[in-house]
């Protein structure tokens, strides 16, 4: 079970990196562990909406904020 989520994880941050990289100004070995750090956080913002101490808004809003955030500008990190 711990492989299949390994590889399932690892699928959906190569597919945000694909997704946002056009967007970005960061070099994608950096994008792509940016893009780990942003599922992490969705996996505990989640957490927070089931649990009741965040609203649907709220939620979407901080991880719009996260990912908007770590798109980078540079491409000197």
């Amino acid at each position: 079970m711990e492989t299949v989520q390994r590889e399932l994880l690892g699928g959906y941050t190569d597919l945000m990196a694909a997704a946002l990289l056009p967007h970005s100004g960061l070099a994608p070995e950096a994008l792509r562990l940016r893009c780990v750090g942003v599922l992490g956080a969705a996996e505990a913002v989640a957490a927070e909406l089931s649990r009741g101490r965040a609203s649907a808004d709220d939620a979407v809003n901080a991880l719009t904020d996260l990912i908007v955030g770590g798109l980078g500008t540079r491409t000197d990190r």
